[in-house]
């Protein structure tokens, strides 16, 4: 998104892919709303998505159930492989440039300035000079690390996903949030279906767990009957940073976009939605900054606090509400789910009016989670 953005708006792009098609490998549960899909320019067809979904299904420790549905609302499970090649076919399509099984090794720096980037290319060394680099390269991000930002985030969730066919799902249109430390600590658990026979079932833990979150996932499918004659086609994991966005993602020719400055939603570990706009952004703000002939973090800086008006300030309050959740244990969670309605399940999971909400909570909560609660609103 911010190399097609920044072609748009008419200046020379290059972007560069360490692997042989964009997209592949999939490190992801591919959950999307509709509004992301279509902000990224695509309509949620074939082969971009796979189900559509309407509910999300939130399953307490004791199992109780919370369906949340919306009327304005519609989600989908991607196929993120052809989600991604479109962005990137697009992208060319607007007159950027694209080398692929190119690696990034690190930043070319002169002074404070970032002014281009080194690289691997059939086995060569090799050097890409550019007015402004955009690091857009996951959690890990060599262009981050090696212009001398953070190094890593606080916290993270580490994941692991099994794609499994020869299922029988009774709602493919139901995605399945499973939370306790019995499935996931510090994490949930998801069931995301792609068809009715195929879904992509995974968790996440942090901070809690006692053994790999693989071990946890195998332990989550061997107790649930309807995986119990199914096959796994594909095993996948990743990390999903939590701590939230970092205070620096910019500097004189250099901005970081997405994963690479933490731009998740430290809730759910969502990242696609607020990538393509933070990509957008970029890309956008970084156009402006060559055609002015002006790279400074200062100009630079501008589509951070674009970002920040929106995204930036869910990001900071679903990371409060991840916080608190930390203090609950599965018999909290239980009473939490008799007493939360949906619409405050859907504002917390994504940092929107999380104080009034968590006002409103606090009301009809017994007396242990209303002092949960209550400290979270000091």
């Amino acid at each position: 998104m911010a190399a097609r953005t920044a072609a748009e708006n008419g200046v020379d792009v290059i972007f560069i892919e360490e692997h042989k098609v964009p997209g592949s490998p999939v490190f992801c549960g591919e959950g999307l709303s509709i509004g992301g899909i279509r902000h990224g320019g695509l309509e949620p067809v074939e082969p971009y998505v796979c189900q559509q979904i309407s509910t999300a299904r939130v399953v307490a420790p004791n199992g109780r159930t919370v369906d949340l549905t919306a009327t304005d609302w519609t989600g989908y499970t991607l196929d993120r492989s052809e989600f991604d090649k479109a962005l990137s076919e697009n992208a060319e399509k607007a007159g950027a440039k694209l080398m692929t099984e190119v690696s990034a090794t690190g930043v070319i720096k002169e002074g404070n300035q970032i002014v281009g980037v080194k690289a691997i290319v059939n086995g060569e060394e090799v050097e890409f000079r550019a007015k402004v680099v955009i690091g857009a390269d996951g959690h890990w991000s060599i262009i981050r690390r090696s212009a001398g930002l953070e190094n890593y985030f606080s916290d993270w969730v580490t994941c692991a996903q099994y794609r499994m066919t020869g299922l029988d799902l009774e709602d493919s249109s139901v995605n399945e949030f499973w939370i306790g430390e019995k499935y996931a600590p510090g994490g949930y658990a998801w069931v995301f279906p792609k068809s009715r026979t195929e879904a992509n079932v995974g968790l996440g833990v942090r901070m809690k767990h006692t053994k790999p979150a693989i071990d946890y996932l195998k332990d989550f499918v061997a107790n649930d009957p309807r995986f119990r004659n199914a096959k796994i086609v594909h095993k996948n994991g990743g990390i999903c940073p939590v701590s939230g966005q970092f205070d620096e993602i910019v500097m004189d020719g250099l901005i970081l976009s997405g994963d690479s400055a933490g731009q998740l939603i430290p809730m759910t570990g969502a990242g696609i939605h607020s990538g393509i706009e933070s990509g957008k952004m970029a890309g956008r703000v970084a156009a402006e900054a060559v055609k002015e002939d002006n790279i400074s973090a200062e100009k630079l800086g501008e589509y951070k606090t674009e970002f920040d008006v929106y995204w930036g300030k869910r990001i900071i309050e679903a990371g409060k509400v991840l916080h608190m959740l930390d203090k609950f244990s599965d018999d909290d969670l239980d009473v939490l789910a008799d007493v939360i309605s949906n619409e405050e399940i859907m504002h917390m999971a994504n940092g929107l009016n999380v104080a009034s909400t968590l006002a409103g909570l606090v009301k009809k909560s017994p007396m242990k989670l209303m002092q949960l609660i209550r400290a979270y609103l000091r």
